[in-house]
C-alpha cells in the first residue's frame, strides 16, 4: 500500500483524487464519443454531423451513424481503448501499484479470449495489427517484451501504432511523485505490445504530464535529466531485446511472488477492494444472441432515416481560434525537450528499415517528434489521411494540441471540453483513440467535477467506472475507508507461465 510523501503535491488529496477521476472518466468521454467517426473520413464524418454538436448523454445533437461497425456498441458505451486502461488499472489493483508487464500480459490476453465479464462480455472490437499480432505470440504470456520486441523487428521495426498510447495515461498517477518510477512503469506497459521507440516516448510524455498535474507543477522550471537516468531510461528501452547478452527484462519479480509478498493486512485491504469492483458487472448473464450477451443488430439499431445536417454559414470560432494557453504550451514543451533525447539515442539498426509493411513514416528523430508534437492546427495532423491513421505520433500530437488550448475562449471548462473533444472528433480517422487520449490530458487538467455533466451520465458503465477509481485510488491514497471489508483475495497467478493500435 502506498504513502503520498508529505509535500508532493500542492494540491490536497481531494484535489489529487478530482483530477485522476478526470483523467479516467476524460479518456471514457473521448473514446465513447469518438466512436461516432471511428475510420470515417473527414469529408464523411462532416457530411453525417456537420459541424456538431453530437448527440450524447442528455446532450442533444446529431445521433450516431448506425452502420455495423457502431452497431456493436449500446448507446453510452466506450471501446476496446478504455477496456485496455481498465485492464491497466485492474493489474495495478492486483499488484498493490508495482504495475508488473506479465500480469498485465495475462489480463489483456484473457480479455482478448474472452472479454470483459463485467462490461457485457462483449468482444473486444477493433484491435488493431500490431497488439493482435503480439497477443498471438507464443512467447506472450511469459515474455511480452520480447514478443512485442519479435514482432516489431518482423515488421522491419516499423509499427508505431498508438495501441498503447490510448493505455498509459493512467501510469501517471501511481507514484506521481518519482518521476523515474512513473516512467519505469509507462515502459512497462507501452513494451508489452509496442517495441517501437516512437511509441515509449510517447507514453512517457503522456504520463509525465499526467503526474505533473497531480503534483500542480505545471509553472515548475524542469532541469535535465542526468546521464545516469538518461542511460538507466535506454536501458529500460532495450526491455526485450534477445540480442542483448545481459537480462534487460524491467521485470524482476514474477507477479504472484509481488502480490503474496505483501502483509495479511496488506491482503486484506486488496481483497476488499478487488472483489467490490469485481462484483459490479451490469447485465453480465450470457446470451445466445451474439457474443456473451451482446447483440450485433437489434430492432432497434438498423438504420434509420437521418435529420438532415445544416452548417451555418456563419459557423462559431472554433478551437484553432482559442489559442495556446501560455502556461500549458511551456508546460507541455518542457516535458517533450525533456524526454526527446529518447528519439535521439536510438542507434542506427534500431530505426525503421523501410515502409514495405507498414505505412507509418520512418522518420524517427527529434525533428519529427517536435513537428507533430506542436502542429500548427489539427488539420495539418491529416487525422483521417489513410493509412496512417493510427500513427502514435499523429495521436500524440492531437491530444497535445488539445490539451494546450486556452480554454477562456468558452464559457466553463466543461463547455470547453465538449468543443475540444467534439473538434477532434470531426477530424474523423482513429477518432476514438484520438479522443481517449486527448480526453485523459484534458480531464486531468479540469478534473472530474468539471466535466460535461450531461456526457459523464450518458456513459453507460459510469457507477461501475467509479467503483474502479476510487479502488485505485484507494491504492495510491493509502486510504482505507475508500472501500468496504471483504475478506476474500483474487489475483491472477501467472508463475506457471515460463497496423494501427
Amino acid at each position: 500500500m502506498m504513502d503520498i510523501p508529505e509535500n508532493a503535491s500542492n494540491l490536497c488529496p481531494d484535489g489529487i483524487y478530482d483530477r485522476l477521476k478526470g483523467c479516467i472518466f476524460g479518456a471514457a468521454l473521448g473514446d465513447a464519443i469518438g466512436l461516432a467517426t471511428e475510420f470515417l473520413s473527414k469529408e464523411k464524418a462532416r457530411e453525417l454531423y456537420g459541424i456538431g454538436p453530437i448527440s450524447f448523454g442528455s446532450e442533444k445533437g446529431y445521433e450516431f451513424y448506425n452502420d455495423y461497425h457502431r452497431r456493436r456498441w449500446d448507446k453510452g458505451d466506450w471501446t476496446d481503448d478504455t477496456d485496455q486502461q481498465l485492464l491497466v488499472i485492474d493489474s495495478l489493483i492486483a499488484t498493490n501499484g508495482l504495475f508488473n508487464s506479465r500480469d498485465f500480459a495475462h489480463r489483456l490476453r484473457k480479455w482478448f479470449d474472452d472479454g470483459y465479464p463485467e462490461l457485457d462480455n462483449k468482444e473486444p472490437f477493433g484491435i488493431g495489427k500490431t497488439v493482435g499480432t503480439v497477443l498471438r505470440h507464443p512467447k506472450f504470456k511469459s515474455k511480452p517484451h520480447q514478443a512485442a520486441w519479435d514482432v516489431w523487428v518482423q515488421f522491419n521495426r516499423n509499427m508505431a501504432a498508438n495501441g498503447a498510447l490510448m493505455r498509459t495515461a493512467v501510469l501517471g498517477a501511481p507514484f506521481f511523485w518519482d518521476e523515474k518510477q512513473v516512467i519505469k512503469q509507462t515502459l512497462q506497459a507501452t513494451k508489452v505490445t509496442h517495441a517501437d521507440p516512437r511509441c515509449c516516448v510517447s507514453s512517457i510524455i503522456v504520463t509525465n504530464l499526467i503526474s505533473r498535474l497531480l503534483k500542480d507543477n505545471t509553472q515548475d522550471i524542469l532541469p535535465d535529466l542526468d546521464d545516469e537516468t538518461k542511460n538507466e531510461i535506454l536501458k529500460w528501452l532495450q526491455s526485450g531485446n534477445p540480442e542483448n547478452q545481459t537480462d534487460l527484462d524491467i521485470d524482476t519479480e514474477d507477479p504472484s511472488v509481488t502480490i503474496k509478498a505483501n502483509t495479511k493486512k496488506k491482503k486484506k485491504f486488496l481483497s476488499k477492494i478487488i472483489n467490490k469492483v469485481n462484483l459490479k458487472g451490469i447485465n453480465s448473464s450470457k446470451s445466445s444472441n451474439g457474443f456473451n450477451g451482446v447483440k450485433y443488430i437489434r430492432s432497434d439499431q438498423f438504420q434509420k432515416a437521418r435529420e438532415v445536417v445544416e452548417i451555418p454559414e456563419n459557423p462559431p470560432p472554433g478551437i484553432d481560434t482559442f489559442g495556446a494557453d501560455p502556461v500549458m504550451l511551456e508546460f507541455t514543451r518542457a516535458v517533450v525537450e525533456r524526454y526527446k533525447f529518447i528519439v535521439n539515442s536510438i542507434p542506427v539498426e534500431q530505426q525503421p528499415k523501410s515502409q514495405n509493411s507498414t505505412q507509418f513514416q520512418v522518420d524517427i528523430g527529434e525533428k519529427a517528434l517536435l513537428q507533430y508534437c506542436f502542429p500548427e492546427n489539427l488539420a495539418s495532423l491529416e487525422l483521417d489521411k489513410d493509412p496512417s491513421i493510427g500513427y502514435v505520433y499523429k495521436c500524440l500530437g492531437s491530444a497535445l494540441y488539445c490539451f494546450t488550448r486556452n480554454l477562456n475562449q468558452q464559457p466553463s471548462e466543461g463547455e470547453a471540453f465538449k468543443t475540444i473533444i467534439t473538434e477532434l472528433t470531426l477530424e474523423a480517422g482513429d477518432a476514438d483513440t484520438n479522443g481517449a487520449v486527448a480526453g485523459a490530458l484534458l480531464g486531468a487538467r479540469i478534473g472530474y467535477e468539471k466535466l460535461p455533466k450531461s456526457w459523464v451520465d450518458g456513459l453507460k458503465f459510469k457507477s461501475w467506472l467509479e467503483d474502479r477509481v476510487n479502488s485505485l485510488w484507494a491504492i495510491i491514497s493509502g486510504k482505507e475507508d475508500w472501500v468496504e471489508v471483504d475478506d476474500s483475495y483474487k489475483s491472477i497467478d501467472v508463475s506457471q507461465d515460463s497496423n494501427r493500435k
